[in-house]
């Protein structure tokens, strides 16, 4: 726990007490587009069936009429669980950077926890790609972050060209102290 703190106030898991925080952004809102959609029409579908069936539809058996209602509620139980998980997959993933360091952190409520980390003064290149027209009238897009080794794409960046100016700048302050200790180290001194 003690290792989390953090002078600033600000903690997360994997952060080094002599980072600080810049920013972090979650993915763009156009992510929950298609979830939120199916989830009004699932919604619809389920409640219009039921107002069909309790006004117009007669059912001679009741035994019919329960197992109808039942399938429906179990409808609509697994579509407001399905937007659920979806919902806080959307909020649990995040994309935290500090003036070191950017940390990608995925989670789900059980079963997933990732969190990948890439200092900012080893990335040879950052790319900002906007494929489409939605992506470019909305202001969202991938970024690529590469290294020497390794590739993080981070999708559905919100205010893209933003946020690639911000992780520049960050990229070469980082240079710039990494530099200044390097210089340091050969001369002897200690910072």
């Amino acid at each position: 726990m003690n290792a989390a703190l953090s002078t600033d106030g600000l903690t997360f898991q994997g952060k080094d007490r002599e980072e600080v925080f810049q920013f972090y952004y979650h993915q763009h809102w156009i992510r929950m587009f298609w979830p939120i959609l199916r989830f009004l029409l699932w919604n619809i579908l389920i409640i219009g069936s039921c107002i069909l069936m309790l006004t117009t539809v007669q059912f001679a058996d009741s035994l019919t009429r329960h197992t109808i209602l039942t399938l429906l509620m179990i409808f609509f139980l697994l579509a407001h669980f399905e937007f659920i998980v979806r919902f806080y997959h959307y909020l649990l993933y995040v994309i935290v950077v500090t003036d070191k360091r950017v940390h990608r952190i995925k989670k789900t409520l059980l079963t997933l926890d990732d969190h990948e980390s890439t200092d900012l003064w080893v990335l040879q290149d950052i790319d900002k790609r906007q494929h489409g027209i939605i992506q470019n009238l909305l202001g969202f897009g991938s970024i690529i972050l590469e290294a020497q080794d390794t590739q993080i794409r981070i999708h559905f960046t919100p205010n893209i060209a933003e946020k690639y100016v911000l992780f520049t700048r960050l990229r070469e302050q980082a240079r710039v102290n990494v530099s200044r200790l390097e210089e340091s180290f050969r001369k002897g001194k200690t910072p």
